[in-house]
Order: C-alpha cells, then structure tokens, then sequence
C-alpha cells in the first residue's frame, strides 16, 4: 500500500513542477501592471525557471547515487516550496526573478528523482503503469497552469505561488513517511556540463529578451567554453545518441516544442492585453489546448501499444498540431477551436515520441534518456518563449520595449503575436523532416533494444 503513496507524492510533485511552469502566463499583465516592468522582464520570470530546473536534470542521476533518493528528492521539493514563499513575497521583479530561479532548481530535483523513486518503490510488473501516471501528469500539469492561473490572479496574482507552500509542507510529510532511503554510492558528481549550460544560456537568454548586444557577445564569448565541457562531458550521454532512434525524435521534440509551449503564452497576452479580456476568462477560452491534450495523451499511447507505426503517428500528431497554430497566427479567429486541433495534435505526438525516445537504448537507459527528452523540450522552450519580445521589439514602437500596458495598447501587439506563431509553428512543422527519415529507417531496417540493452533486428516491421 506505501507504494501508492509513493506514487501519490510523486506524481504530485511534477505536477507541482509542471504547473508552475505555465501557470504564470495569465498572470503577466497583472505582475507588469504591479511592478511597472516590460515585456523582457515578464519573459525572464517565465524562462529563467525552465532554465535553472533543466540545468538540474544532468547532474541528478550522480547526485541520486551519492545522496540518495530520499534525502535529495526532499531537498528539492523543500526548496521548491520556501521558493515559492519568497517568489509570492516579492517586492519587485529583479527579487521575483531571483526568487523564480531557485524555484526552478527545485522543480528540477523534484523532476529529476521522482522516476527512481517510483522504479524502487514498484515491482518490475507494476513500474510501466506507475511510470505512465507520473508522466502523463506533466503534460497535465503543463496544460491546466493557465487555467489555474487565471482563476487565482481573480484574487491575487501571489497566490498563484502561495498555493504552493501547504501543498508542499504536506507533500514533505508524506514523502518523508512513506519515502524508503536508497542506498548511497561513492559517486563523483560532475557539474561542469551543468554549469558551462546554466553560465552560456542566461547571457544568450537575456540577450534575446531585451535585444541586448552586449549579453549576446558574452554569450558568444563563453560558447567555446561550453562546447569543450560538453565535448569532454556531454549532457545528453553519447551512448544515447549512438540510437538514431534516440537522436532523430530528439531534434523533433526539441523543434515541436517550439509550438507547443508558445501558442500558450502569446495567446494569454493576446486575450488579456490587446483585447482586455479577464484572465478567467482568458484561461476558459485557452482551456481547449489542455483538454484535447488530456484526451489524446492516452489515445496517442493507445493507439501506438495497439498499431506499432509511432513514427507515423508522431507525423500525424505534429503536422496538425502545427498547421493549427500556423492558421491561429494567420487569421487570428477560430482560436479556441484551432487550439482544440492544436492540442490534440501536440499530445498526439509526445506519448508515442516518448514511450520510442526512453526505449531507444533499452531498460537500464531509460531514466537517462528521459532526463535528456525534458532538457531538449524545455530547451526548445526557453527559446521560444524568449523570442517573444524579439518580435514585439520588430513590430511595435519604434523598436523600444517598454511598459507592457503602454505596448500591448497598440494595434502592433496584434502583427507580433501573429508573426511569433507563424514562426514557432513553422519551426514546429520542420521536425517532419526527421520524422520522415525516421518513417523511411523503421521500413527499411526495423530495430530494437532488449532490456540488456544488446541489438537485436527483426524482419518485420
């Protein structure tokens, strides 16, 4: 019976994660309005979150072996949880945006522990279904931030964070309960891949954001830096992207995840700024997104366990999902139901992508493999985002980024949220490519990994 508990607390805390990722957009026009800050500042508080909890999965698997399960897992979520407190607390952005980071750190360990645990707490014939829970609540989580969001920023927009805070203290309770400590190893923890990431993406990051020349030429000064570390220790381990598999869905994932974070953030801007709409009523209108999603993430897995063919469905999946967000951002009408066909199309692709990536390399690289989907989808998220003022530098006031109510007041607002999704969408749209290489691999070589990890080809696709 503990187990469940395990998975209880577990699977609660990614959605903790998940949510706090998105659960900020419809709360951006009231954070700006409150601290009288532009459009940049508002990207960073989303992105500088993603970035600090994706530079935390690298490491983790080292980290798990020399501290444990347990003891790493509760720091990550007691972080995560007084985090939030500060980031609630918050007296201006710069403090939020500090706040948000180590938040962020939090998030990452939380993610990033809460697979092993759920291996260690379940039997070999359980693990598949306990697994496929805490995942799919993720993709939930990610998709219900909004809507959440929306509802509490009625209220307060701090409450979207302070929420946090009792759910978390009796998630530590339990995790502490129920939670078995895990045997110790006399690891070495290497973070010298994490750190040249974390030190080469904030620059590049906020030089992006605020058009900023000078944090781009730091970035680009630190380039050859980070590509020596991670030529010497990579992030995503060589012994994965030996699996063509593994690397082709990778780069899919990696340019779908264009699309599918972003149609989220510019349309809560869009609704809640250009047209002055509620941010509940933002969040209902946007609610279609997560619905499709929930509804197709099983059938996408149902129809791969009974079919086979995932590169095909994967194809089918991104091709709608992104000539949906394409057709938003040419007309800018229809949105709810466009974003219906987008969302179903975006999960159809992720259960699929994602049972094909974490089995890419068999059993024992599976908590690896996964690590490395959740940096390439939250790197191509912390992209996409992050281009957002890019395009409303292009389009409105002459090139200046200043007050969010003062910009989005014009009509200019309306060219950029339309241009940024044609250009995520149309970067979505060119993971077809590997997707059909992938189509043409499995018809002419079918491959596969036994749990030993050992290759083995059958005849039959």
């Amino acid at each position: 019976m503990n187990r469940y508990y395990v998975l209880l607390v577990t699977t609660l805390s990614t959605l903790m994660a998940a949510v706090d990722s998105t659960i900020v957009y419809l709360a951006l026009p009231e954070i700006g309005e409150n601290f009288q800050t532009n459009v940049s500042n508002l990207t960073l508080v989303i992105v500088i979150y993603i970035i600090s909890s994706t530079v935390m999965l690298a490491p983790a698997i080292e980290i798990i072996k020399k501290f444990g399960n347990r003891e790493f897992y509760i720091t990550g979520f007691s972080l995560f949880t007084a985090s939030s407190l500060f980031v609630a607390l918050s007296p201006g952005i710069n403090f939020m945006i500090i706040s948000r980071f180590f938040e962020g750190i939090g998030a990452g360990i939380m993610t990033a522990t809460d697979i092993p645990i759920i291996l260690n707490a379940f039997p070999q014939e359980e693990r598949g279904r306990a697994v496929g829970i805490n995942s799919i609540s993720w993709s939930v989580g990610t998709l219900m931030g909004p809507l959440l969001g929306g509802f509490l920023v009625l209220f307060n927009w701090r409450y979207i964070f302070l929420i946090n805070v009792p759910v978390g203290i009796l998630a530590i309770f339990f995790a502490f309960k129920f939670i078995k400590k895990s045997k110790k190893l006399n690891e070495k923890i290497n973070f010298t891949s994490s750190i040249a990431m974390l030190v080469f993406l904030v620059p590049l990051i906020i030089g992006i954001s605020f058009i900023n020349i000078y944090y781009l030429i730091i970035s680009a000064i630190i380039f050859p830096f980070f590509f020596y570390a991670q030529y010497r220790r990579p992030v995503i381990s060589r012994n994965l992207l030996k699996s063509r598999q593994f690397s082709l869905i990778s780069i899919a994932s990696f340019l779908e995840s264009f699309a599918f974070f972003s149609v989220l953030y510019a349309m809560s801007i869009y609704y809640e700024s250009y047209l002055g709409i509620s941010s509940l009523d933002a969040g209902i209108l946007i609610f279609p997104y997560p619905l499709a999603s929930i509804i197709s993430s099983p059938l996408g897995g149902y129809l791969y366990d009974r079919y086979g063919h995932g590169e095909v469905i994967m194809n089918a999946g991104i091709l709608l999902e992104g000539v949906s967000i394409m057709f938003i951002g040419l007309y800018l009408s229809y949105i709810p139901e466009l974003l219906f066909l987008a969302g179903l199309g975006g999960s159809l692709f992720w259960s699929p992508s994602t049972t094909m990536i974490t089995d890419a390399r068999g059993y024992s690289y599976r908590t690896e493999a996964n690590n490395s989907l959740f940096i390439l989808r939250n790197m191509g998220m912390i992209i996409s985002i992050s281009m957002l003022p890019v395009f409303m530098f292009i389009f409105g006031h002459s090139g200046h980024i200043i007050n969010i109510y003062d910009m989005v007041k014009d009509s200019a607002i309306k060219g950029s949220i339309r241009y940024y999704l044609i250009f995520t969408s149309t970067v979505a749209l060119s993971g077809l490519i590997f997707g059909f290489i992938n189509i043409i691999r499995h018809r002419n070589n079918k491959t596969y990994w036994n749990e030993t990890g050992l290759y083995k080809k059958e005849s039959k696709p």
